[in-house]
């Protein structure tokens, strides 16, 4: 127990004043704490911990990642605003775990810190409250993640996600990545095409070579008589061809008997043996060729089912 302006404070109890124990040492200062016993307790062994400048997690467990989170949004200021993964997280988008700084907007010159990654805007968004923390909208957290992540795959990955099950328009990605990395660049280009599963831009990745047409992405298939027979990953309709990026089913069996010429690639195979792949797939339109076109109608608009 300490003394202080008539106030008796419990130190120990202090943690369960501030959301994740997270505090500034000036709220601990107003308090009636003496930066002594702050610097005490902050030793190593000690009671508390600096997470950031300023900033103590009054534990001595090593933080969780949502008291870093709450350390980085405090040290950034009243004002700032989770973005990049763990704001995805927060919105629901599980493409990728957070790890690493976490990644924060401000619309002021802030020191840089470890454990922060700092973007600044001189406008910030209208923020979204999620679980406690103030977040950017999706669209905005993705843009931020794309262009932090080095990672083409990575970042397939989260602008995917949030356009398939965020909702979130591609008309509403560009303006922030119009700019940005020659991986994020090409895939807002392969999402603009129609391409929405990792997949299907492996798949992509492998026609840029290919003397073949571009083909229709996620497209619903039916007889001429309007019986469904499935979706096709990829469809080539004027040679009745159908790629599909898993192993065979009873759909695909469907097509098949209906004529349609079908190609079975998994994605482990499209990652790892484009060049047979490729091969593979310069046969089956050879011999899509060899038959006559079967009455197959194609949807005109597309579906992304889940693979």
């Amino acid at each position: 127990m300490r003394t202080t302006n008539r106030t008796t404070i419990d130190v120990d109890a202090l943690g369960g004043l501030f959301p994740h124990r997270v505090a500034t040492a000036s709220e601990l200062l107003a308090l009636g704490l003496p930066s002594e016993e702050l610097a005490v307790r902050c030793r190593p062994q000690g009671p508390w911990q600096q997470v950031l400048p300023g900033i103590l997690l009054l534990a001595r467990t090593p933080p969780t990642r949502w008291q870093l989170v709450r350390a980085a949004l405090r040290y950034g200021g009243p004002e700032t605003q989770l973005t990049g993964v763990d704001a995805l997280q927060l919105h629901g988008m599980r493409a990728l775990p957070a790890a690493g700084p976490v990644h924060v907007l401000v619309n002021r010159v802030l020191e840089p810190a470890a454990k922060v990654r700092i973007s600044r805007a001189r406008h910030l968004p209208d923020p979204v409250l999620r679980k406690g923390f103030l977040t950017v909208p999706l669209a905005r957290a993705a843009v931020d993640a794309a262009r932090a992540l080095p990672g083409r795959d990575d970042i397939r990955a989260v602008l995917t996600e949030v356009v398939r099950h965020g909702g979130v328009p591609v008309a509403d990605l560009k303006p922030g990545l119009s700019r940005g990395s020659e991986p994020a660049r090409q895939v807002l280009s392969e999402l603009s095409e129609g391409i929405r599963s990792v997949p299907q831009a492996w798949a992509r990745a492998v026609l840029d070579d290919l003397p073949l047409p571009a083909p229709r992405w996620g497209v619903p298939l039916r007889t001429a008589t309007g019986r469904p027979l499935g979706i096709a990953d990829a469809w080539w309709d004027d040679l009745g061809l159908a790629w599909q990026f898993n192993n065979p089913k009873p759909r695909s069996d469907r097509l098949a008997a209906a004529g349609a010429v079908v190609l079975h690639t998994t994605p482990i195979r499209l990652r790892q043996s484009p060049t047979s792949v490729a091969n593979d797939l310069l046969n089956a339109a050879t011999q899509a060729t060899r038959r006559p076109r079967p009455t197959i109608s194609a949807a005109t608009h597309h579906v992304h089912p889940d693979h």
